[in-house]
């Protein structure tokens, strides 16, 4: 396979690492503002997928069926951080996997009992569905609009937190939740903001997968796993460093597969060990 293959091939795969930079961000703000790690965070993912089947074939209508279970996926997420995850921010961390991958086979179940074991899947919208020609290469719109969506959640996320009084609070509390609580910050509001967001992240993306794989039991396994790798490569609490991670993930984990197919499973297991062995903190981790 020559050179222009190659580069065909990590171009349109940019839309894979959008996918897990959607995914990872929710997993980057939850760590870090609440410093929970949420093993159920792919569940929320997976939610967000099946809302949007559910919405989408009732309604046909694309944009409101993403929004409506990006909301849904988030109001679930607020829930579940009120009535169980503000209950284990004070006991030991072994408590809050506990807690939240309970939460992640309760979700797991409770799909199967919705919507059945079988696998969903919806179309692409007809005029998302076609194609354009980006300097020889051929790209689906429906693929430009998810890298187009990655990149915009980047930005909007570094000038919210950097250029808004709720994000200079949530940094604070990020930074120092005693100091910040102190100063009179409402840290469990900020808290229950933050999941809310992480989650309806997390839908957003799971709403955007279903038109392009199925989607069924199983699948937020393998995603969180995904999530966590992307998170610790690029050091725990870092979002430019997320995006980065994320992006390249996507891309060299899709040539590396066309240079040794064999190495599908484990290849991401192989870049994380050779970084962390080399760079225990992450690539963007503080130490």
């Amino acid at each position: 396979m020559d050179l222009t293959s190659f580069l065909v091939q990590g171009l349109i795969n940019l839309y894979k690492g959008s996918l897990y930079w959607i995914l990872a961000l929710g997993l980057v703000l939850i760590f870090g503002v609440v410093r929970v790690i949420n093993f159920a965070h792919a569940a929320f993912y997976v939610t967000g997928s099946y809302l949007m089947y559910t919405f989408y074939t009732y309604t046909s209508n694309f944009i409101v069926s993403l929004i409506i279970a990006m909301i849904i996926t988030g109001a679930l997420g607020a829930i579940v951080e009120i009535t169980i995850i503000r209950r284990v921010y004070k006991l030991e961390t072994i408590y809050q996997l506990l807690a939240t991958f309970g939460v992640a086979l309760i979700a797991n179940e409770a799909q199967k009992l919705i919507w059945g074991k079988g696998v969903v899947y919806i179309s692409i919208p007809e005029t998302l569905g076609r194609s354009v020609d980006f300097g020889g290469i051929t790209i689906n719109y429906y693929v430009a609009l998810i890298i187009v969506t990655g990149l915009l959640l980047f930005i909007a996320t570094i000038v919210f937190m950097n250029y808004t009084i709720t994000g200079l609070r949530t940094r604070a509390v990020w930074r120092d939740p005693v100091m910040s609580e102190a100063l009179g910050i409402n840290t469990r509001l900020i808290y229950t903001l933050v999941f809310f967001t992480g989650t309806a992240l997390a839908g957003l993306g799971g709403a955007l997968t279903v038109p392009l794989i199925s989607v069924g039991p199983g699948l937020a396994d393998y995603l969180i796993v995904t999530a966590f790798i992307i998170v610790v490569i690029a050091g725990l609490g870092s979002i430019t460093g997320a995006y980065i991670v994320a992006i390249l993930v996507g891309v060299f984990s899709s040539i590396l597969v066309l240079i040794v197919p064999e190495l599908d499973i484990v290849i991401l297991y192989i870049i994380a060990a050779l970084i962390l062995l080399f760079r225990p903190h992450g690539l963007f981790g503080e130490r």
